[in-house]
């Protein structure tokens, strides 16, 4: 992140904090209050020219909204504390697609590399949140077939391509992975190794080293 904001010349940095829980097993009222109070206490560390944080894992564009309104009482209303928030409130247009979209390009890139092409290629995404989410939307609309995908709620698989969009009604109807009709459980340890054409990482970093999976 810090080299490529810089190479850009965005005055963004890279650096990471958070709060230690399970975003899951919170109500709505909850989260918002911990954020609100994180947001008390860090409201000196951040601003528009000194640290401006953005969604990651866990969080969405209500959590940055949470983070701006209460930045806010202290420092008047000033949108350019956080990225990701609602369009509504100064978010930019794209902005939820746009990692995910990112990875289709360099991928993209990529296979022109090798004179090859995302259509007819098969594809394995680690991760189904707000990045894998949108590189299996984009790789499932330029005629990729993605024959497996995981999060914290399990693995599917399903060698002639999985019907994404039916995949992505699953998971906002019932919160999960499991249980989808349009393809097989898989034990997630085994995704990384299952056999495709591109693996794409989409969770947490440090999953591949030179030592090979963990």
């Amino acid at each position: 992140m810090t080299w490529k904001t810089a190479v850009a010349d965005i005055p963004y940095g890279g650096a990471k904090g958070g709060i230690g829980c399970s975003p899951r097993d919170l109500s709505k009222s909850e989260l918002e209050r911990l954020t609100r109070v994180f947001t008390q206490k860090i409201h000196d560390l951040i601003g528009i020219h000194t640290d401006v944080p953005a969604p990651d894992m866990g969080t969405n564009a209500q959590t940055m909204a949470w983070i701006l309104d209460e930045y806010s009482k202290f420092h008047g209303h000033s949108p350019a504390v956080v990225t990701g928030k609602p369009i509504d409130l100064g978010g930019s247009l794209g902005r939820e697609a746009a990692t995910g979209r990112g990875v289709v390009y360099a991928t993209e890139a990529l296979l022109a590399e090798y004179w090859k092409a995302v259509k007819g290629l098969t594809f394995i995404i680690q991760g189904f949140g707000n990045v894998g989410s949108w590189v299996a939307r984009l790789i499932h609309e330029r005629g990729g077939k993605v024959i497996a995908v995981s999060d914290v709620t399990g693995a599917v698989k399903n060698q002639n391509g999985i019907d994404i969009p039916q995949l992505l009604k699953h998971k906002e109807t019932t919160g999960s992975l499991t249980g989808f009709s349009g393809g097989d459980s898989l034990d997630p340890s085994e995704l990384l190794v299952h056999e495709c054409d591109v693996l794409v990482p989409c969770a947490l970093g440090g999953v591949l080293n030179r030592l090979g999976f963990f």
